[in-house]
């Protein structure tokens, strides 16, 4: 089911504008290098850790897909800000010499939908699920991410830059179900918590896929705002979708580089032992401040990762609530 409107005369005069047009001494001076992963689309992955000053709040990965039959560029997130965003699309242009159409919100974190501002010609489009969200959420986010950007928090400006897809006089519009196509790709609908929807994509001519808010290949997955047994069940019913593509899945997760098909099954494996490991020192007496468990197979890597002790705080809480 889809529900839009087009501003299609002043997006078309835009792109026979040439869209912005960035020059090269005109590009606002942060470091953003896109990575091809296809002929036709390409990738900025989200950096490590929380959004901070220096990394300016890139810490969720954007992908862009161009669409030669039609010519239209489709994004996947707007990152943190209009600023960054700005320099996003810059640095696109200068890549490649693609001008976005299209920017779609696939979930409400702030650190990927602040930036839409920054293509005012594009058509915004997200599932009407993630609007709610961001319209109940964004302005609250908006505050925390200025305070954890510190002084690059002059990105966001002095007023609120929550644009909401499906909002009136915006081209673009909203997608609903649970699942559909849209643009290049073909998405479903899945939950972190059993209000907080976010949406999966894969590319529609290959085994590409994005699961913002699901998987992460910097370290464990952020549980922060999250049910684990939600989340772990959403995980499920990922596998079982992208199940026919086997060994030729990539998954682009919410933070870090591209990955291939073992990531879902680490991510769910890590889940259920957090977990096990979570219900068996409750049983034995343990205590939520008691360092976090490993087990057999855990990487040192995300054992000794801030995410996994915060992780295991808010599995012992949600254990408790059971």
């Amino acid at each position: 089911m889809l529900t839009q409107w087009r501003g299609g005369v002043s997006l078309l005069l835009a792109l026979a504008a040439g869209g912005p047009g960035w020059a090269a001494s005109s590009c606002p001076a942060l470091p953003v290098v896109w990575q091809r992963l296809a002929p036709e689309v390409m990738w900025l992955p989200g950096e490590a850790g929380d959004a901070t000053a220096a990394n300016r709040g890139r810490v969720s990965g954007v992908l862009a897909v161009q669409v030669p039959a039609d010519g239209r560029v489709w994004l996947l997130g707007s990152g943190p800000s209009p600023t960054l965003g700005r320099a996003m699309d810059c640095a696109l242009v200068q890549q490649t010499a693609w001008q976005v159409s299209d920017v779609v919100n696939p979930w409400a974190r702030p650190e990927l939908v602040l930036g839409n501002r920054a293509w005012p010609q594009a058509a915004l489009w997200a599932h009407e699920a993630v609007a709610v969200a961001m319209q109940q959420q964004c302005a609250h986010c908006e505050e925390r991410l200025k305070a954890r950007m510190g002084d690059a928090a002059q990105d966001l400006g002095a007023d609120t830059v929550v644009t909401v897809p499906g909002a009136a006089g915006l081209a673009g519009g909203l997608v609903a179900g649970d699942q559909g196509a849209l643009g290049p790709w073909v998405w479903w609908r899945l939950k972190r918590t059993p209000t907080q929807p976010v949406l999966v994509w894969r590319l529609k001519r290959q085994p590409l896929w994005s699961a913002p808010g699901l998987l992460w290949s910097d370290g464990p997955p952020d549980l922060r705002d999250a049910t684990l047994a939600t989340l772990l069940a959403s995980l499920e019913q990922l596998g079982e979708l992208a199940r026919h593509d086997g060994s030729a899945v990539t998954w682009l997760p919410e933070q870090g580089p591209a990955q291939g098909p073992a990531l879902l099954a680490q991510t769910r494996d890590y889940l259920a032992a957090l977990a096990g490991a979570v219900r068996a020192r409750q049983a034995a007496g343990g205590l939520e401040t008691d360092p976090a468990a490993r087990w057999p197979g855990l990487p040192d890597a995300w054992a000794q990762h801030p995410r996994h002790a915060l992780n295991w705080q808010r599995a012992w809480r949600q254990a408790e609530d059971e």
